[in-house]
């Protein structure tokens, strides 16, 4: 499902007018049936109700006004409260000249009628909110925010007209605060930010409404972003052929683990697995690897030369080398640590091979040293979280949560590479400027060794034949589905990574049927 930033929906609703002659008017009326008839969806019954419609100074305040005529028309009872004083443009203008000549009650907002106001809240059934759309940016005043908190704590059901007042659509970040709606009713297309905490908390359900752009011009659009859907999973699902063996699903190569860390090659491992791979080979720091084989048979571990601190050593290149050459995709970096020998193996596996290639965990760290100086295979995918992302860019954590779509594509973009940046929401850009959302999972991933089941998921997808980007995205939407699943029937705090690799076949079957 595509998905766009406030920029892209204002140059396509400028192409549909131009074009075709919708101009922002007949748009507003479209909104405001789009409005209505969802709210309507939501009620056994609009007579009676009392609607009341907060507005702003701007087309959102517009298609707000716009709508207040269709509740009236179903038989509700409508007031108007100009929160920010008059309105401004010719359309807001309109529908507020024509809701006054309907005999509307309306009420300019001031600080002196709070308690009025306050019990105007109380008693009415639904509260639209047309306050601020899409461009609002700044932080909003004292006033707007102590209104919007009497919104939040004393109105029944509040819909949001497009976005919730007090959220940024490229980003969801508060402007200091916002609306939190019941219903948000959001026009064309999915607004970015939606999908980013905390606007996805802040827009209760959401629907969206057409107004009247054609699909054509849609379908046509040069959107870049996506969010990934069960649809879209379901077609990247790799084929099984019945005449096959394990060569045909693929060789996956895992170089992981350390003496503190003997578990992250086992999860990966099993990632790998569960998802199809044929053949896992794990290279891990000797004596480590018969941990590996131990808990998991169905996997080859081999050991390799190891350090005095028990992590991988400069000396193990040739049987790395070796290793590499025998598999169709490499995963670098769970439980590795950050001894400066490792880094060493791992710049010169990533400088040296060019086969399809997960860097993670530990393998981003130890690259983090060196990242300006490190041109990557474009076979090469990096799935940070938003520290080792912050070390990679020499950035602050706060700074990439701040615009994890624009922090990720920049980065894919400058060195020719896919990045899954991982977080609530999950980004996965690509080189050429695309980005895809991924919004399965729950607090449940929040816990040690989800990403490296993660990266085995990865890579065993990449080794059947799926592309780097497909590989991310199916991966990314089938682990958070298992933790979704999982909490289905138990608490999520108490999710394990072992309980997402027992439930991956769950989800690939759903995928599959």
């Amino acid at each position: 499902m595509r998905i766009v930033t406030k920029e892209e929906m204002r140059a396509i609703e400028i192409e549909t007018a131009n074009t075709y002659g919708i101009d922002e008017w007949l748009m507003m009326e479209h909104a405001a049936i789009a409005l209505y008839l969802a709210v309507e969806d939501e009620f056994e019954s609009l007579v009676g109700k009392k609607v009341l419609v907060l507005v702003g100074k701007g087309n959102n305040g517009g298609d707000a006004l716009a709508s207040a005529r269709n509740f009236i028309e179903a038989g509700a009872e409508v007031r108007v409260y100009l929160v920010l004083g008059e309105t401004s443009g010719n359309l807001p203008k309109r529908h507020l000249s024509i809701l006054k000549k309907m005999g509307v009650p309306v009420e300019i907002y001031e600080k002196s009628m709070r308690s009025v106001f306050m019990n105007e809240l109380k008693s009415a059934d639904i509260v639209i909110d047309g306050i601020l759309g899409t461009g609002a940016s700044n932080l909003l005043s004292d006033e707007l925010m102590e209104l919007i908190k009497m919104v939040n704590e004393n109105s029944k059901f509040t819909v949001a007209v497009d976005l919730p007042s007090g959220i940024e659509s490229n980003t969801g970040k508060l402007l200091g605060a916002a609306i939190h709606a019941d219903l948000t009713v959001t026009f064309g297309v999915l607004k970015t930010g939606m999908l980013f905490y905390p606007a996805r908390e802040m827009c209760g359900k959401i629907k969206i409404g057409k107004i009247g752009i054609p699909g054509h011009l849609m379908n046509e659009a040069h959107f870049k972003g996506e969010v990934i859907t069960f649809d879209d999973a379901k077609l990247l699902l790799p084929k099984r052929p019945a005449l096959s063996h394990k060569g045909t699903f693929g060789k996956v190569m895992i170089i992981a683990g350390s003496r503190r860390y003997t578990g992250a090659p086992i999860l990966s491992a099993y990632g790998a697995l569960r998802v199809g791979a044929g053949l896992v080979t794990l290279g891990v720091p000797e004596p480590f690897n018969t941990t590996v084989t131990t808990s998991l048979p169905e996997a080859i571990a081999i050991p390799l030369p190891v350090t005095q601190d028990g992590s991988l050593a400069v000396t193990s290149r040739q049987e790395v080398k070796e290793l590499i050459n025998k598999s169709d995709v490499i995963a670098i970096g769970p439980g590795l640590g950050d001894n400066f020998e490792t880094g060493e193996i791992v710049k010169w596996i990533v400088s040296n091979f060019d086969k399809p290639m997960i860097l993670d965990a530990d393998a981003l760290n130890l690259l983090s040293r060196d990242t300006n100086e490190i041109t990557f295979s474009e076979k090469t995918v990096l799935t940070p979280h938003p520290g080792e992302f912050a070390r990679l860019t020499s950035k602050k954590v706060e700074d990439i949560l701040s615009n994890p779509v624009k922090n990720a594509v920049e980065f894919a973009q400058s060195k020719g590479i896919s990045v899954l940046l991982k977080g609530a929401t999950t980004v996965i850009a690509s080189p050429d400027g695309r980005y895809y959302l991924n919004v399965t999972g729950n607090s449940g991933l929040a816990t040690g060794g989800s990403g490296d089941v993660l990266t085995g998921m990865i890579a065993g997808f990449m080794a059947q034949e799926l592309n780097s980007l497909d590989a991310l995205k199916l991966a990314a939407y089938v682990h958070g589905r298992a933790a979704e699943i999982y909490a289905e029937k138990s608490n999520e705090a108490s999710l394990l990574p072992r309980d997402l690799i027992e439930l991956i076949p769950q989800v690939l079957k759903n995928l599959s049927s």
